[in-house]
């Protein structure tokens, strides 16, 4: 298992360091003017976020661009989420916010929250994001620049992601480190591949791209609405890219390390179709590959040490690719295996809770499986389209 490993880490990280440099940071292209920008609609959806919406309003009415709308979509929130907008509404009336009070029949609150949004967008462009995210004020203009630039019709940027202290940044630089290698963001905008890309916190997507792949409607009973309006827009003709963050988009993930495992609790046994012999299956080939590295340099004689040995030198060289777009260091690949533990238990953690309550309960509303798996649009690892999709 150990040279296995060797092959795979070293393989992956050859792999994430040549299509990393395929990416482009939203500060790679030069800040178009007013006059050539489209017109934005920022639409922002939050539910019980009084401590961050404040700021992350603020920071979307900060956009240094003229032709722009901001809608806030407070989705059913029990706490001053919906009276802290209001407040932001009487001193810049260019907010502009929507009050769900409840939550209609066949419907995922954020999704719901976010088609509501688009619903009443006018801008040509929309940019969907969550109520907790801040932008730089030259966020939206450097994405509009960058996707013109690129003849792109969808751009997704990974924010950056405050970390704190070490359990966090652990488990951090594995997540982002596993979503890169698995899901290939770079290849996104080749016609011919299935692979596609969406970040809740940053989805810029043209409007009549979005019209085209049938918005949120197709999504409204997606978990990972993200990924899956990236898998409709792509189905539908759009190309889809990825663009670092450069400093422009901020996001708090979760609360230490506990609120990280929880909040992968919801996403983790979706992704993998509800399939519980799948979900096993990639638990252990993932703890196989990361635990083999520490166990081999321990093993007798001198092949398996060396294959472990080169296995390290392609973690090391993973999270050094990773640590230029998160708030993570080339050192934390030390701890690589402790974080495919933390991860693993958080995927075993999702399938438990999700078959024991007999669904999902997201935003205050429980879902059952059966109809989370009929509405299904995304799987992770396939691109193929599913019977409820095409309808």
């Amino acid at each position: 298992m150990t040279v296995v490993s060797a092959a795979v880490w070293l393989g992956a990280g050859v792999v994430f360091y040549s299509g990393s440099r395929r990416i482009g940071g939203l500060k790679s292209v030069d800040p178009l003017p007013d006059t050539e920008l489209p017109s934005v609609t920022i639409v922002s959806a939050g539910r019980n976020e009084a401590a961050r919406i404040g700021a992350a309003a603020r920071s979307l009415l900060a956009q240094d661009i003229q032709r722009l709308e901001v809608i806030a979509v407070d989705d059913r929130s029990e706490d001053l989420t919906g009276a802290i907008l209001d407040q932001i509404v009487a001193e810049d009336p260019r907010l502009a916010v929507l009050h769900v009070r409840e939550l209609p029949e066949g419907w995922l609150g954020k999704c719901h929250a976010l088609g509501l949004g688009a619903a009443a967008a006018e801008g040509d462009w929309i940019l969907f994001t969550d109520g907790d995210v801040s932008l730089a004020p030259g966020a939206v203009r450097q994405a509009l620049s960058y996707a013109l630039a690129n003849g792109a019709d969808h751009v997704a940027v990974s924010p950056d992601f405050e970390v704190h202290g070490l359990g966090e940044a652990i488990f951090i630089a594995y997540f982002v480190s596993l979503f890169n290698i698995s899901q290939r963001p770079w290849d996104a905008p080749d016609p011919g591949s299935d692979v596609h890309i969406g970040i809740g916190a940053f989805n810029l997507v043209r409007r009549e791209a979005y019209v085209r792949s049938g918005g949120h409607q197709r999504l409204r009973m997606e978990l990972l609405d993200d990924m899956g309006l990236g898998l409709i827009l792509k189905r539908s003709g759009a190309k889809s890219i990825m663009a670092e963050h450069d400093g422009l988009v901020r996001a708090r993930w979760q609360e230490g390390l506990g609120g990280l495992i929880r909040g992968v609790e919801k996403n983790a046994f979706p992704a993998l179709g509800y399939d519980v012999a799948r979900t096993v299956a990639s638990v252990a080939v993932q703890a196989a590959l990361s635990l083999a590295p520490a166990i081999g340099l321990f093993a007798p004689g001198p092949w398996i040490p060396a294959a472990a040995i080169v296995a390290w030198s392609g973690v090391v060289l993973v999270y050094s690719v990773t640590a230029r777009a998160a708030r993570t260091r080339t050192w934390h690949a030390l701890f690589m295996p402790m974080g495919a533990l933390l991860f693993a238990y958080a995927i075993l953690a999702s399938m438990a809770v999700t078959l024991a309550r007999g669904g999902v309960r997201w935003r205050g509303t429980f879902y059952p499986i059966s109809r989370l798996r009929a509405g299904r649009v995304y799987a992770m690892g396939s691109g193929r389209p599913r019977r409820s999709d095409a309808t």
